[in-house]
């Protein structure tokens, strides 16, 4: 049975049932309404999604550790609930204005061996327009910049209602539904009252009882934000709320700052004196700790990475919303948080290396479960950091992990045209370097009907209408089968959608957001013009002629030793391949030219190739090779792990190569070309030494017809040794 039994009716309550039981410890909750069990009874629920989540550690069933008792009782009815639950320890999370429930309590537990606990939310200091600060401990009246009251207190709802009757104007009373009758009892008073109360059918009654009707009731649970009062405030032109001094946890602050900036008088009725000393969190779990000779864990983070979609708080997901509500602390980019009203601390961070030290020092200073929320512009699963932050967070000691999904540019741009994309090319300008998404694009405006696009900003778009141009110029695309859509500031005030000509897009001036669209109407006429074979259909073998390559006085691996050496490679989709002693870069271009998921590296150190290779690369634009100018097998540390490699050249370090590499990855594929006898002389040491499977090696002899004059004769190339084999681990 449980050994601990919380009287709950606040936030601390719900906060201390959660702490015990992500400690896998029990215990019975006793709440006073129908409202207060469904919100323990939600509490349930999300520890058990918790627990079912992909990132949840629970180490029991959540949903089983919470037992709830619903309705008020009486001293005996208390002494019955301990007796059937066999508690131990009583912790007492009731509202701090519930004097008789407290009192009750004690004299429950009077003559027994029952263990009793206060746990009692702090009063804390609150700032007021940047300037005065107002301890809530004090009894002083608190007194506003300009000498007028800001802020009167009673000592009893009652002196606080009878004050009223003497004002004009609406009143907002926050203080729940239980003592609504002492602002009911004149008539005068009650038809200027706007109540707002918890969304239980009690409360609701309480306020019918009270001779309220419906316009006047707000029925909602909190927390509330400054922004959401203030709402409240302009909406009904309230000029009195009525609080009492409930500190953070009850929204006092967000108030204040409502009623100030608002300038209306705060009514505040002053928290009872009291003979009980009331502990704080950290407090409390050490005494449980010290009582039930257990270990509590403390502290936990439950951080939500959220998709804010396009930027705008209007179009931001109502789970977004929520999850900022209720945060702690937020994190984002600084023009995310502008538009972020929360009653968490922000820090205007979204890189991991920033956010990570924080978050180890909210772990060693924070008691209980802290709400943190990440945000990430457009959708969470859409070229987000999310996915490396999840990856990052995920497998932290009790911090529990999840995504939320926003709307990105691309959907909100389809929607303002009415153009679908779930049969468009989609790529993304922003983090990529210039070189790489010049290629992507190219290919795609050229082959593609539809292809949407996220930019970096002005920058982008005055490039992609130069590179636009510069395609039309060389007959790539006809500018008049291409429409454009750019998106602005989408989802914000002084959005725009406009239509621009691609001379149009270079003298744009607004900086900005921006997301585009770029329809091709003709895509299939790029065959028929027999346009430029480096945006024509992918191939899927090797095909590129010797003529296709800017060669110079670099030696080349020859067009059919060439396309029968890739072959003996037997590349997949997804390889990393090394070309050593790339030359001109011709077989680099010929396998990333196979498809864009291979990634190529090519190794060559000599100055005059590496230039070759550079101009090779931006003819047939291949964006999938990265130029490593070293001898290898220098540099191989510095790049992904190779799937296969091809060696064309090795400086005379072909031995120190192949170790290398087969340290690297020990089922390596490996095709070597070798022209010289010492070169082949040397493959048959060599092979002796390392230890390979499926090795064949083929001589080959070719010669090809040249014209002179009028005749065509045979003319050889020098004979080649192909290697092919696989590393094996012995």
């Amino acid at each position: 049975m449980s050994k601990v039994l919380i009287f709950a009716g606040t936030t601390e309550g719900r906060e201390l049932a959660k702490i015990l039981v992500r400690s896998g410890i029990s215990c019975h909750v006793s709440v006073a309404t129908q409202y207060g069990s469904m919100v323990m009874k939600n509490l349930e629920s999300k520890n058990s999604e918790s627990k079912n989540s992909e990132s949840g550690k629970m180490e029991s069933d959540e949903s089983e550790l919470i037992q709830i008792h619903q309705g008020r009782l009486d001293q005996e009815e208390m002494r019955e609930l301990y007796k059937s639950t066999e508690c131990q320890v009583v912790v007492d999370a009731t509202h701090p204005y519930a004097q008789v429930v407290t009192e009750t309590i004690l004299k429950s537990i009077e003559g027994s061996t029952i263990k009793y606990i206060r746990l009692l939310r702090e009063n804390s200091k609150y700032t007021l327009g940047g300037n005065s600060e107002y301890n809530l401990d004090s009894s002083d009246m608190l007194i506003s910049h300009d000498s007028n009251d800001l802020i009167r207190d009673y000592k009893s709802v009652s002196d606080c209602a009878r004050e009223l009757e003497n004002t004009d104007g609406k009143v907002l009373i926050t203080t729940g539904s239980k003592e609504l009758r002492y602002f009911c009892e004149k008539e005068g008073l009650r038809k200027r009252l706007l109540v707002r109360v918890l969304p239980g059918m009690e409360s609701l009654k309480l306020c019918y009882d009270c001779g309220l009707e419906g316009k006047q009731i707000i029925a909602m649970q909190g927390p509330f934000t400054s922004e959401m009062n203030k709402a409240i405030i302009n909406q009904y032109d309230i000029k009195h709320l009525v609080t009492k001094e409930s500190g953070n946890l009850g929204g006092f602050d967000t108030k204040l700052e409502a009623a100030y900036e608002s300038r209306i008088m705060v009514h505040m009725i002053k928290r009872p004196d009291s003979s009980v000393y009331g502990m704080n969190m950290k407090e409390c779990l050490e005494k449980l700790e010290e009582y039930l000779d257990i270990k509590i864990k403390k502290s936990s983070l439950n951080i939500t990475l959220a998709g804010i979609g396009c930027g705008s708080y209007e179009g931001m997901t109502i789970e977004v919303k929520n999850a900022i509500s209720e945060s702690d602390y937020i994190f984002g980019a600084a023009r995310m948080l502008e538009g972020i009203s929360a009653p968490g601390v922000t820090f205007p961070y979204y890189m991991e290396k920033d956010i990570i030290p924080i978050l180890d020092k909210l772990e060693e200073e924070r008691i209980g479960n802290t709400n943190i929320v990440i945000l990430f512009s457009g959708d969470s699963g859409f070229y987000s950091g999310a996915e490396n932050m999840y990856k990052a967070l995920k497998n932290r000691k009790d911090t529990y992990v999840k995504l939320l999904p926003g709307i990105s540019s691309i959907s909100l741009l389809a929607a303002r045209t009415g153009i679908s994309w779930q049969d468009a090319k989609i790529l993304s300008l922003h983090g990529v370097s210039e070189e790489v998404w010049i290629s992507q694009l190219m290919d795609a405006v050229a082959c593609e009907e539809k292809t949407f696009f996220i930019s970096s900003g002005l920058k982008d778009i005055k490039r992609l209408g130069k590179l636009l141009n510069d395609m039309a110029d060389k007959n790539l695309i006809n500018e008049a089968d291409i429409d454009i859509k750019l998106g602005y500031r989408l989802s914000y005030m002084d959005e725009e959608v406009t239509s621009p000509s691609f001379s149009d897009m270079e003298k744009y001036e607004k900086e900005g957001l921006y997301v585009g669209l770029i329809l091709n109407r003709n895509t299939d006429k790029r065959v028929d013009r027999n346009i430029d074979r480096n945006i024509d259909r992918a191939n899927l073998a090797p095909s590129i002629s010797d003529q296709e390559f800017i060669r110079g006085k670099v030696p080349m691996t020859k067009e059919e030793i060439r396309h029968l050496s890739i072959c003996k490679l037997r590349l997949k989709s997804g390889d990393v391949v090394y070309d050593i002693g790339s030359g001109t870069g011709s077989i680099a271009i010929e396998v990333a030219g196979l498809s864009k998921d291979i990634k190529v590296y090519a190794f060559e150190y000599k100055n005059e190739a590496t230039e070759l290779i550079k101009e090779n690369i931006k003819k047939h634009n291949k964006s999938n090779i990265k130029l490593i100018q070293k001898k290898a097998p220098d540099g191989l540390d510095q790049v992904d792990k190779g799937d296969a490699a091809f060696i064309g050249g090795s400086g005379g370090r072909l031995k120190e190569i192949l170790n290398r590499l087969f340290q690297i990855n020990p089922q390596m594929k490996i095709v070597i070309n070798a022209v010289s006898m010492e070169t082949i002389v040397e493959m048959d040491q060599i092979l002796k030494d390392i230890p390979i499977k499926n090795l064949d090696i083929c001589q080959v002899s070719i010669s090809k017809i040249k014209e002179l004059g009028a005749y065509h004769m045979m003319q050889a190339n020098n004979p080649v040794f192909i290697y092919s084999f696989e590393f094996c681990q012995v």
